[in-house]
Formats: C-alpha cells, sequence, structure tokens
C-alpha cells in the first residue's frame, strides 16, 4: 500500500471510530437516563423503600387507628414520600388541605393511606401523584361542597396526574 493510500485508510478508520463512539456514547449516556428513571420510579414504589421525607416535616393528629397528616412545612421539599409510620404509629390519612399551595412536584402515597380528603392538596396544580394502591382502597372524605368542588381534580390539585401502581 501507498503512502496516500495508508494515510486515507486511516483517516476513515479514525473518522468512522470517531463516529462509533458519539453513537454508542449517546446511546449509553440514553440508556443510563431511561435506567435511572426507572430506578428512581421503582424506589419510589418498592415496599421496601429508602426514599423518605423528613418526618419533622409532617403535623398530625392521632386516632386509636392511626395518624391523620394535617399539615407540611412550607420549608420542606417540594417531592414528599408519605410515611407509613412516624413515631412508630402508622399514617392512615391525610386531612383537609394538609398539603395546601405547597407547590409540590410530586408525592408517593403507598398502601398505608385509606382516606384523602378531597381538599388536601388544593392549589398544588399540575402535580404528579404516584400511588401504591388501588383506587378503591382509598376512601375520599370531605363535606358535600369540598368533594362536589373537587370533582375533576385529584384532591383538589388541578391539571394532577395520577399513576395508580399496584
Amino acid at each position: 500500500m501507498n503512502k496516500k493510500g495508508f494515510i486515507t485508510s486511516a483517516l476513515l478508520y479514525g473518522i468512522l471510530s470517531l463516529f462509533l463512539i458519539l453513537i454508542l456514547g449517546t446511546v449509553s449516556i440514553l440508556g443510563n437516563r431511561k435506567l435511572s428513571n426507572d430506578k428512581i420510579k421503582e424506589s419510589a414504589l418498592d415496599d421496601v423503600q429508602t426514599l423518605t421525607t423528613n418526618p419533622d416535616c409532617f403535623t398530625t393528629t392521632s386516632s386509636t387507628s392511626g395518624l391523620t397528616i394535617t399539615g407540611y412545612l412550607d420549608s420542606c421539599e417540594k417531592t414528599v414520600f408519605i410515611p407509613e409510620y412516624l413515631n412508630g404509629q402508622p399514617v392512615i390519612a391525610i386531612d383537609s388541605g394538609a398539603f395546601k399551595n405547597k407547590n409540590l412536584i410530586n408525592i408517593t402515597i403507598k398502601s398505608n393511606i385509606k382516606e384523602i380528603n378531597a381538599t388536601a392538596f388544593q392549589g398544588n396544580d399540575e402535580m404528579v401523584f404516584y400511588i401504591k394502591t388501588t383506587s378503591d382502597q382509598i376512601v375520599g372524605t370531605g363535606s358535600d361542597e369540598e368533594i362536589k368542588d373537587a370533582i375533576g381534580t385529584a384532591w383538589g390539585a388541578k391539571d394532577a396526574t395520577v399513576h395508580w401502581d399496584y
């Protein structure tokens, strides 16, 4: 092979190698991003959940059957994971206005929650709910007027997306 042919072959090989590296690198990055998103969802919905929200962010009331979340501090994260237990007691309900106007991004609710008030998430428009239970296991509560006003919303959050994952 002459010098000119060798240089041309080496140049073409170099360009092809660079092209393959760019393509494979992009596919790898996109694949890792997809894997990362799947892992986040799996962590958020898995029964052995490691992602949590600081327990000090919640205010609650207690009954014989468990705790009801009555409030959430403004200074806390906008991605919320409702805990199964707070201070050793099961969390079973979310009360009227508990998360009202908190600018939440998303919330994960597991099967421990049995009741959600119709206005619990009022003012958190376009948020995303991840709920690990069936829709018939959660009872909606509230006055007739609150329930009527909340029709077409997800517990008061307008244009929300609800993912039921069970």
